[in-house]
Parts: C-alpha cells; sequence; structure tokens
C-alpha cells in the first residue's frame, strides 16, 4: 500500500517576468526594487477568480522620492509579453492604464489617506461572517488582513507594515467591481467596468517611489484534513450557527479561529 499524502496548498507567488529594477526573494513571494523609483511592476504569477484575495504586506520604503505603491488588476499577459520580447512599462500609471494595446488595466496609487466604507457582502464569490472570510478560493480568518504590527491603530495605508489586498466582484454581466481592503478595511470602490469575461485578470503591483520592498501574505494555506474540514463546514453555515452544532466546545473554538 502506497504512503498516504499530506495535504498541500498552491503558494501564491509573484510571476518571474517583471521591471528590470526589480529582484524576487524567497521563492517569488518577495519584491524588492534595487535603485531609482519606478522600472518595478510585477504581476501576480496567475490569473485570479472572482472574489479571490491578493494580499501584500510593505516590507521597506526609502526616504527621498515621492509617491508610493500603485496595483491593481491587468488583463495583459505577462506570459506572452516575456515570450514576445516585450519590455515592461517604466510606471504602471499612467503607462499601463492609458496604453491599451497590450490590454486592459485597472491601476490605483495607493495614499496616505483614503476612503473608507463598511463592507456587507454576500455574494457567490465572496463573503463576510463574522471573523471570517468566504471566497470563491477558499476561506480564511479576517485577522489575516490586518497590519501584523503592534500599533495598528496607527498605521497608515502607505506605512512599512501595512496590508494591502485587491480583488474584483462581478456586479452585472461581464462587468466587476475593483476594491481594495487596507489593514482589514474596505474602501470605496475603485473600477466598475471591468471586463471579467474578456480574459484572465491578475494582480499587478508597481513597487513605486517611497515603496521599496513587498511581500506576498499566503491567504490560502489550507495545509491539513482538518483545516480543510473546517472550510467546508463554514461554506454551509454561518459562524453565528457554529455555536448550535452538537460539537465539543474545543471543536467549536477551532471552527471560529480561536484556537
Amino acid at each position: 500500500m502506497s504512503e498516504k499524502q499530506p495535504c498541500t496548498y498552491q503558494q501564491t507567488r509573484f510571476h518571474r517576468f517583471h521591471g528590470y529594477n526589480l529582484s524576487l526573494h524567497d521563492q517569488d513571494t518577495v519584491a524588492h526594487r534595487e535603485m531609482s523609483f519606478a522600472n518595478a511592476i510585477v504581476f501576480s504569477e496567475r490569473s485570479l477568480s472572482p472574489g479571490e484575495v491578493f494580499l501584500i504586506e510593505i516590507e521597506s520604503s526609502e526616504n527621498g522620492w515621492s509617491g508610493h505603491i500603485r496595483l491593481g488588476l491587468t488583463q495583459l499577459d505577462p506570459d506572452a509579453l516575456q515570450r514576445s520580447g516585450h519590455l515592461l512599462p517604466q510606471c504602471a500609471i499612467p503607462d499601463m492604464v492609458s496604453n491599451k494595446t497590450m490590454g486592459e488595466s485597472w491601476v490605483c496609487a495607493l495614499t496616505k489617506h483614503q476612503a473608507w466604507y463598511d463592507a456587507n457582502y454576500l455574494t457567490n464569490y465572496f463573503r463576510l461572517d463574522g471573523n471570517h472570510v468566504f471566497t470563491s478560493r477558499g476561506t480564511f480568518p479576517t485577522s489575516i488582513l490586518k497590519s501584523s504590527r503592534d500599533d495598528k491603530m496607527d498605521i497608515l495605508p502607505t506605512d512599512v507594515g501595512s496590508r494591502v489586498g485587491v480583488l474584483y466582484l462581478p456586479c452585472g454581466q461581464n462587468m466587476a467591481v475593483m476594491h481594495f481592503i487596507i489593514n482589514g478595511e474596505f474602501v470605496v470602490p475603485l473600477s466598475r467596468t471591468i471586463p471579467y469575461n474578456d480574459g484572465p485578470i491578475r494582480a499587478v503591483i508597481d513597487v513605486y517611489g517611497a515603496t521599496k520592498r513587498v511581500r506576498v501574505i499566503q491567504v490560502y494555506n489550507v495545509n491539513s484534513l482538518q483545516s480543510a474540514c473546517r472550510e467546508t463546514i463554514l461554506k454551509n453555515i454561518k459562524a453565528a450557527s457554529v455555536s448550535k452544532l452538537p460539537l465539543p466546545n474545543a471543536l467549536k473554538e477551532y471552527l471560529l479561529y480561536k484556537t
């Protein structure tokens, strides 16, 4: 009898085709701008599903430059660009947004102050329920969206330690809305006219200006049978109903990410 293999998950990474001032580290999960302020565009390794969150954390910054990280979504195919010998533009804004010959892109600059709103989503692709987020790719605790710094209340969106996520949610026939989640808070919806059925959509990040280094945060780490079972249960019931299940208290706490 063959030995049973452990459960594995697909790690979220950056694509290896990127701007020439950028270098990748830690198995392509860290993007570091080596010099200057630009030529540091990078993509998610693979395309995103509707509702799937691509989350990064700012690891270091550099004084002397104006502006900060830009991020968003794109229908550019980095594999096709690499095969054709294309060089990426110097900056995501305005170059990628205004030049649509290679594909559509929707990119916004991160600033120190954003416009927040209270999101209460319940869709087939993304659902907030208490301490959990349910998406088309998997379930994770809302706490992972927040900064890992001790002074979470004082952190600005562009500070080192800030966590920024991007996703898109369908809102009509072949139309989707792009959202940012910054340190666990939703930003007012940005682009509203993304034709998500026209082609695969990837996250795109421009490690620009004062932002020096960013890391992908692994949101979908379903690496055990126990956590896979928890995810399946929470897809079928609301978190508020867990207390009513005929289970020991220890299991109920596990289901609610309390242990």
